[in-house]
């Protein structure tokens, strides 16, 4: 890893033409009705994917294709913060799909908290650490022998205890459906609320961003959108430190951002994926801050080409022509797809479905924006006529959407 020295002077993101809104949409009054009559499905178009705060991911694209740079697509997405430069540090991540005990493949130069020396590997296949009766850990081991058990090694080593392995290589987390990854760092043992423990990534941040990036971009699109996407990682995580939980930073999942690690395996050993270190180091420690915090640098895959606002100064509403733009390759752009009428009705625990209404949009773009509002009506099991008031949230839910910008189209008669 590169360190790097106190905050640079930075560079004021300010791009020609930014919109300086900075409050939610009050909304339009609309009077869009759909009667279901016979029909047992319904058609929806819908216009991107995700929240619309910050940074698109097929804008980005689209900006990159457009000849701006990383610099200037974050200027766009992000008015009023500005790029700097931090110190190294690390970054806590909470791994998914471990299970209830640390499992790692035996390999040389391992070591773990409390054990003196590297742990053997000859005849051993793998270890773990898993919660003990009492409030510590006890370390374990599988032989390579067919039909062997986990046995102990050592007992009452302390909570947190991790392993890692010398001269900075990957350690290799197996999780619980036969897969495993290459993690960089350490990977510490935590004892979880619910019983078990938790696995968590102690690892500098750039090699996070490393694992980040390929998980929520691909990385075959243009470097330009990519390195935009690796300082909105980075940035999202350091504003994650700075809220931190007790035992960990950030989660591995998309509920906070994906993160794959450097290396991850099919059951059988075949390479699923890897890291892309390149936008990591091609933006090595640049983060966007606002004032003196960093930003909320918050991002999807499509605003269907109109931000929406997300609380903060820099999360602004405003059109985008990046994700529009043919060359940006959107898929999420007038998108269309089906509903059975009986799924529908279930959804909102109706016998019958009769209709639905949209009655308020933002006013932002194509059928005026996204939906804030509306009815569902039909039937209940009772028998009796029900109205559900319904928002844009609960209309994306039953068509099984990611975004609130849709258009129910009526049937055919």
């Amino acid at each position: 890893m590169r360190s790097a020295g106190a905050l640079a002077l930075t560079l004021v993101l300010a791009g020609a033409g930014v919109t300086a809104a900075s409050a939610p949409a009050a909304g339009v009054t609309v009077s869009e009705t759909v009667t279901v009559g016979k029909a047992t499905t319904l058609a929806v178009q819908y216009r991107g994917k995700g929240h619309g705060h910050g940074l698109s991911q097929y804008g980005a694209r689209g900006a990159a294709r457009s000849g701006l740079t990383y610099s200037q697509i974050l200027a766009f997405y992000f008015p009023g913060t500005r790029l700097t430069t931090i110190t190294h540090r690390i970054i806590r991540v909470k791994l998914s799909g471990t299970g209830t005990t640390t499992t790692v493949a035996a390999a040389s130069g391992i070591t773990v908290t409390g054990v003196t020396g590297y742990l053997p590997t000859t005849g051993i296949r793998r270890y773990r650490l898993i919660a003990d009766a009492r409030t510590g850990l006890t370390l374990q081991r599988l032989a390579t022998a067919a039909g062997s058990t986990w046995t102990t090694v050592r007992t009452r080593l302390p909570n947190r205890s991790e392993f890692y392995r010398l001269g900075r290589v990957p350690l290799r987390l197996y999780l619980t459906d036969g897969t495993s990854t290459d993690f960089d760092g350490y990977l510490q043992a935590v004892r979880a609320p619910s019983g078990g423990v938790w696995t968590i990534d102690r690892v500098a941040l750039d090699n996070y961003v490393a694992g980040v990036v390929p998980r929520e971009m691909p990385a075959s699109w243009e470097a330009q959108a990519l390195d935009a996407q690796a300082v909105a990682a980075r940035t999202y995580a350091v504003n994650a430190m700075a809220t931190r939980e007790t035992d960990y930073d950030i989660c591995a999942t998309a509920s906070c951002q994906v993160y794959g690690g450097r290396t991850h395996y099919h059951a059988d050993g075949t390479v699923a994926w890897k890291q892309d270190a390149a936008p990591a180091t091609a933006t090595a420690y640049r983060i966007l801050q606002y004032g003196t915090r960093p930003a909320l640098a918050q991002f999807d895959a499509s605003n269907g080409g109109w931000t929406v606002y997300g609380g903060r100064p820099y999360l602004v509403a405003k059109a985008d022509p990046y994700d529009t733009a043919a060359r940006a390759s959107d898929p999420y752009i007038d998108a269309r797809t089906t509903v059975r009428v009986a799924s529908l009705a279930s959804h909102f625990g109706l016998a019958k479905l009769t209709s639905l209404s949209i009655t308020s949009r933002d006013g932002h773009g194509t059928w005026k924006g996204r939906v804030l509002a509306g009815v569902v009506r039909g039937v209940n099991r009772a028998g009796a006529a029900k109205s559900i008031p319904v928002d844009g949230f609960a209309l994306q839910d039953a068509f099984g959407l990611g975004t609130t910008w849709l258009r129910i189209v009526p049937p055919t008669p």
